[in-house]
Order: structure tokens, then C-alpha cells, then sequence
């Protein structure tokens, strides 16, 4: 059975069941269970909330995965990247970004990002810092086996964070403010 069918049977069955739960609740309602009338009209709006879900889905021609947006059919899973950011903030360019750490390599910079719960992150940071032996900017071992996924597919990039004395990611899209090779480069939005 491929993952479509299964989506599929189980999109059927869960909006099969929503008036069958519903009417289960309905007749705990009448005999006046309370207890089973509860339970019953959880499961009524968690069918529902399902139900709607599938439909949506569906209808937006993101089901199963073929036509999502984030779905890779190499792997057969979705990366999903950061959503957009909500805040209003303006940031610098990604590319500007990307093209400062990469004309400044091994140098400690600040930097101010939004951090994808919307809040703002002030940080000392330096590039070309690697944990191991072997270590460069393909493969940082920051586990000492590397990364399980490649942080650019994710609008990230990796850097040695002074303060923490740990390996950081930085929000390469949502960057406000920054201060590299003795220049600073920042938005209105910067604090």
C-alpha cells in the first residue's frame, strides 16, 4: 500500500466517522451521561478539526506530498524552511548577508537576527571554527560525525557563538544588523 492510499483511506475514514461520533454524543447527551457526552464531543471536534484539515489539503493540492511545496521526492520527506516572518521587521538581503561571511572568512562579527519565534537575538559570533580534526566548512563535526541536514536548506548558517562558547545557527534571512570587517550594515528594524 503506497503513502497516497493511505492518506487517502484515512481522509475517508475520519470524515466517515465525524456523524458517527456526533451522533454517539448526541445520544450520551439525551440519556444524559455526562461523562461519555464529553468524551464524545472531544472526539467529535477533534474529527472535525481532522476533517477539515484533509479536506484543505486536499482541495490545495498538497496532499500526500506530490505537489507540497517542501515535499522532496528524493527523500521522500518535507524540509520545510522557516515560515515568513510576520513581525513587519525589514532585514538585509540574504544574499548581502551571505556574500559578507563569505568575504570575511575566520573573523568575529555581530550580528542582531530574528529568531523564528519572532524575537530578536543579539550575538558575537566568528566563522571557520572547527570542533575535530578534519573539520572544514563542508563537514564542522560540531557532533564529531556531522550534521544530519544542511543548514542552508534552511536559511541558516553556522557559526561559533563567542559568549556561549557553542556552535549557533544564524537566521541568514532575518538578519537587522550587522557588523563585519569593520563595517556595519543594518535596517530601520535593527535595536
Amino acid at each position: 500500500m503506497n503513502n497516497n492510499t493511505l492518506m487517502v483511506g484515512t481522509a475517508v475514514g475520519t470524515i466517515i466517522g465525524l456523524p458517527i461520533v456526533a451522533q454517539y454524543t448526541y445520544n450520551q447527551w439525551k440519556s444524559k451521561n455526562t461523562l461519555m457526552m464529553v468524551a464524545g464531543g472531544v472526539s467529535t471536534l477533534a474529527l472535525a478539526s481532522a476533517s477539515y484539515w484533509y479536506v484543505t489539503q486536499y482541495t490545495g493540492k498538497t496532499f500526500a506530498g506530490e505537489g507540497h511545496t517542501h515535499y522532496d521526492p528524493k527523500t521522500k520527506s518535507f524540509h520545510a524552511p522557516a515560515p515568513p516572518s510576520t513581525s513587519g521587521r525589514e532585514f538585509l538581503s540574504q544574499a548581502r548577508v551571505l556574500e559578507l561571511l563569505r568575504e570575511n572568512p575566520n573573523k568575529i562579527f555581530s550580528i542582531q537576527f530574528e529568531k523564528r519565534n519572532g524575537t530578536l537575538r543579539n550575538m558575537t559570533a566568528r566563522t571557520g571554527v572547527w570542533k575535530g580534526p578534519g573539520g572544514d566548512a563542508s563537514n564542522p563535526r560540531v557532533t564529531g560525525r556531522g550534521m544530519a541536514y544542511n543548514p542552508r536548506d534552511y536559511e541558516l548558517a553556522t557559526v561559533f557563538d563567542m559568549q556561549k562558547n557553542a556552535y549557533r545557527h544564524i537566521g541568514t534571512d532575518r538578519v537587522t544588523k550587522m557588523t563585519i570587517g569593520g563595517r556595519t550594515y543594518s535596517t530601520p528594524s535593527a535595536e
